[in-house]
C-alpha cells in the first residue's frame, strides 16, 4: 500500500486549527480551565499556528496522577496548547495514514466505532455461531498493560511503513518520545496509535488463522469457532506472534464454552453489565492504595462514608 505524504500541512490550516480549539473545549472537564482558553482564544490560535508552521513543536510535560477504578492505571493530562495540537496530530495525520489499513472487527477509537460496535457484532456473532453449530467456544484474550508495553521503536517502524512524510513522522515521533515507556493513556494520539500497534495482528488472526468471528477493542479481543482444540491452537500462536511485538497476554485470558459466562467489554454474554466490582471490593482497593501512600487520608475517610451511608440507605 502507498505510503501517505503531504499531510503535515493540514494541521497548519487555520481553519483545522480553530476546529480542533473547539473540540479541545467541547471535551475539556475543567471549565475554569476552557473558559480562561477560551477568553485568549484568537492568541492559542495564532501561537499553535506559529510553532506549527516553523516547525518549533515542543511537547510540553505531563500532568500525571493515578486512578484504581476499575482498575490502576497511570493517566497523563496536557496544557490546551498541547491537547489542541495532539488533536491537530491525530485527525489530520494520524487518521488518515492508518483508518485504511484496519479492519472493522478493531472497533475503538474511531467514528462509529465504540464499545456499542462490539458488543453488537459479538452479538451478533453468537447468533449465527448458535445456528450453525449448536454449541461452540470462545478464546477470550487480554494483554498485560498494554498502553504501557508498547515498543516505540517498533511502534515507529509500523509508523513508517504508513507515513512518507518527515515533517509528519518527527511530529509523532516527539509525541512517542514524550513518555519513556510505551504510550501515555489520556492522549488521542495514544488511543489512535494503540489500535494501530494490534494492525498486523487483526490481519493475522482473520487471514492467517482464518478466524471469521473476531471483535478486538484495544487490547480486549474475542474469537469465536465451533473447536475448540483448534482455539487451544490459535492462542499458542498468537502469544507467539505477540512475543514479536513485546507483549504479553494476562491471567484473564482462557477459553470458555458458548453455555459459560464471561465478561467482555464490562457486559456478560447476556449484553448486560458486569457486576464483579462490589463496593468492599473498592474500599479494600482503597485501603491498600492508602497504606502505599499512593491516595491521601481523606481520600480514604469520604469512601468510608460513602460505604456506610450505603448500608444505611440498603437496611
Amino acid at each position: 500500500m502507498k505510503r501517505k505524504d503531504n499531510l503535515y500541512q493540514n494541521i497548519c490550516d487555520i481553519n483545522n486549527i480553530i476546529d480542533a480549539f473547539n473540540e479541545v473545549c467541547r471535551n475539556t472537564r475543567n471549565k475554569r480551565k476552557v473558559n480562561r482558553c477560551k477568553e485568549y482564544k484568537c492568541v492559542y490560535i495564532a501561537r499553535v499556528y506559529e510553532i506549527l508552521k516553523n516547525r518549533a513543536y515542543v511537547v510540553g510535560p505531563y500532568n500525571v496522577f493515578t486512578i484504581f477504578e476499575p482498575k490502576e492505571r497511570r493517566i497523563v493530562s496536557q496544557s490546551m496548547q498541547d491537547k489542541i495540537v495532539n488533536h491537530l496530530v491525530s485527525r489530520h495525520i494520524l487518521y488518515p495514514a492508518i483508518l485504511p489499513c484496519l479492519i472493522d472487527a478493531n472497533v475503538a477509537s474511531r467514528k462509529d466505532m465504540g464499545t456499542s460496535k462490539g458488543l453488537r457484532l459479538l452479538r451478533d456473532y453468537h447468533r449465527i455461531c448458535k445456528m450453525k453449530y449448536g454449541t461452540y467456544y470462545i478464546l477470550k484474550c487480554d494483554i498485560s498493560k498494554f498502553f504501557a508495553s508498547i515498543d516505540q521503536n517498533i511502534l515507529k517502524q509500523k509508523l513508517k511503513r504508513r507515513i512518507k512524510e518527515k515533517d509528519s513522522l518527527k511530529i509523532i515521533f516527539d509525541i512517542i518520545d514524550s513518555e519513556e515507556h510505551g504510550l501515555g493513556i489520556g492522549n488521542m494520539t495514544s488511543q489512535i496509535l494503540a489500535i494501530f500497534y494490534l494492525n498486523d495482528m487483526d490481519h493475522y488472526i482473520k487471514e492467517e488463522l482464518k478466524i471469521k468471528y473476531y471483535v478486538r477493542y484495544q487490547d480486549d479481543f474475542i474469537l469465536l469457532h465451533e473447536s475448540k482444540a483448534y482455539l487451544k491452537m490459535c492462542l499458542e500462536k498468537i502469544k507467539t506472534f505477540l512475543e514479536k511485538e513485546k507483549l504479553i497476554l494476562n491471567k484473564k485470558t482462557r477459553i470458555y464454552k458458548s453455555t459459560n459466562n464471561f465478561i467482555f467489554l464490562g457486559r456478560n454474554r447476556f449484553g448486560k453489565y458486569a457486576r464483579y466490582r462490589t463496593i468492599k471490593k473498592k474500599l479494600k482497593r482503597k485501603i491498600k492504595a492508602y497504606h502505599e501512600g499512593k491516595i491521601k487520608l481523606s481520600s480514604l475517610v469520604s469512601s468510608c462514608i460513602t460505604y456506610e451511608m450505603n448500608n444505611l440507605i440498603k437496611k
